[in-house]
């Protein structure tokens, strides 16, 4: 599309004083409720599987192979996010993002309640993993779509001078998402014993999902198509191959948003996922604690990120992102030290200044920072792929590598040494990356 047919739009009415409707209103609810449920269904898995699945879905191996299993199945959901990315991305910039929102939610919402029913590796055999790792591979295919969808469907409809406010609702519902996992685990961890919790209470929050599929699927069904991605279409018709225009004329576009997704990601899922595994498994502390930390963190968050994000319409997106980078990079190795004293007061304090102060300052502005690297007609397969590809080699092998690196030496530093080799790769993308927030659609 030219660029005048998008500012074509912004002289129709697009502009910073543009009143908020009742109607944008429930869009913003209806993405960020989306947002919600799925980031519960993915997280239940990542707060649940590495304390029960090594024994439930991978009993004849030893203690670290089973260990080294279960994030194996963790990263699978990420290798398919790409995937999910490409074909859903596709779809949403030719045929529009509000159906291909709908179709990504319902099937994110099965394959958890699904994974909830499974039997054990005892009851059926090598059937029970290759189950695990195929609907954990069809989830992260549902939320690989999903997310680009949902943040071009609130931005496009946005003023053009709160972009990044609205858009960063998207990124803010993750944590309620995070919250909800974490709290209901928790309380569970809590009512119930180890012995009953291992062997049937953690089917719960995966068979609840069910039932908030039904309910967010209703609410997205209410809401418009974007008017930006109408207007698009009625100037220049639909795209016959985005993600290949993608590939051929925006490389450096897709580079930068996977820098910016590759960090945040990794710090995220090595602060969260990797550390709950080595402080359930190997320091002996209650799983608990961890979640009990990362709720507290993710509430901090959800507060957090729609005020950064604010304040980036005004200052920009690429400070606040270099300022996270770098404290992140500062921050890590005293972190990991707090973990090692097995002090539960110490190890939530430092969950909650990792992920409500420190992730959130990168994450706020990724949602408009990596969606307005792309133009109107390519915008979803464009930000799919870049910030898919850097999820994917940031969180999803991120406890992976952390356990591999770990090895049995217990000694965190190859762990802070790759996350400083990430941090540095992405501040150098971050500075050479075009500031997005004054552009024009």
């Amino acid at each position: 599309m030219s660029d005048s047919a998008d500012i074509a739009v912004g002289a129709t009415g697009r502009t910073g004083t543009k009143a908020i409707t009742p109607a944008y209103r429930k869009l913003v609810v209806a993405s960020s409720l989306g947002s919600v449920i799925e980031h519960y269904d993915f997280f239940i898995y990542a707060f649940t599987a590495p304390v029960v699945f090594d024994r439930f879905f991978f009993p004849k191996m030893d203690s670290t192979a089973s260990m080294l299993a279960v994030y194996a199945t963790f990263a699978v959901g990420f290798v398919a996010r790409p995937l999910g990315g490409m074909v859903f991305g596709h779809y949403g910039d030719r045929l529009g993002r509000k159906a291909m929102l709908t179709i990504t939610f319902v099937l994110m919402g099965v394959a958890s309640f699904l994974i909830g029913c499974l039997p054990s590796y005892d009851s059926i055999g090598l059937l029970a993993p290759i189950a695990l790792v195929a609907l954990r591979f069809v989830q992260g295919f549902a939320f690989g779509g999903e997310y680009m969808n949902a943040v071009s469907l609130t931005l496009e409809n946005a003023p053009s001078a709160r972009r990044g406010f609205f858009a960063s609702f998207v990124n803010a519902s993750g944590p309620i998402g995070v919250i909800l996992a974490s709290g209901f685990i928790a309380l569970l961890g809590f009512v119930s014993s180890p012995h009953d919790f291992v062997q049937w209470v953690w089917r719960l929050p995966f068979v609840l999902s069910l039932v908030l599929v039904v309910l967010g699927t209703y609410i997205r069904l209410q809401v418009d198509e974007s008017t930006l991605f109408k207007a698009t279409q009625a100037v220049a018709g639909p795209p016959r191959a985005p993600l290949l225009e993608v590939v051929r004329s925006w490389k450096a576009s897709v580079l930068f948003g996977c820098l910016a997704n590759m960090v945040h990601s990794t710090f995220q899922y090595m602060s969260t996922v990797f550390v709950l595994g080595y402080a359930v498994k190997t320091l002996g502390m209650a799983q608990s604690n961890v979640t009990f930390g990362a709720m507290l963190a993710n509430v901090l968050e959800m507060g957090m990120v729609p005020l950064i994000a604010g304040y980036s319409d005004r200052f920009g997106r690429r400070p606040f992102m270099a300022l996270g980078i770098l404290l992140a990079a500062g921050w890590y190795p005293i972190y990991f030290q707090l973990v090692a004293t097995k002090d539960p007061t110490l190890l939530i304090i430092g969950l909650v200044i990792s992920i409500g102060i420190i992730h959130a300052l990168m994450f706020a502005p990724e949602a408009a920072f990596t969606a307005e690297l792309f133009s109107t007609e390519v915008r979803v397969s464009g930000s799919s792929l870049g910030k898919q590809m850097g999820i994917i080699l940031g969180g999803g092998i991120a406890p992976l590598v952390g356990l591999a690196l770990m090895g049995s030496s217990g000694s965190f530093s190859s762990v802070i040494l790759y996350f400083e080799a990430i941090a540095v790769c992405a501040l150098l993308g971050i500075l050479f990356a075009p500031e997005s927030a004054k552009k024009a659609l």
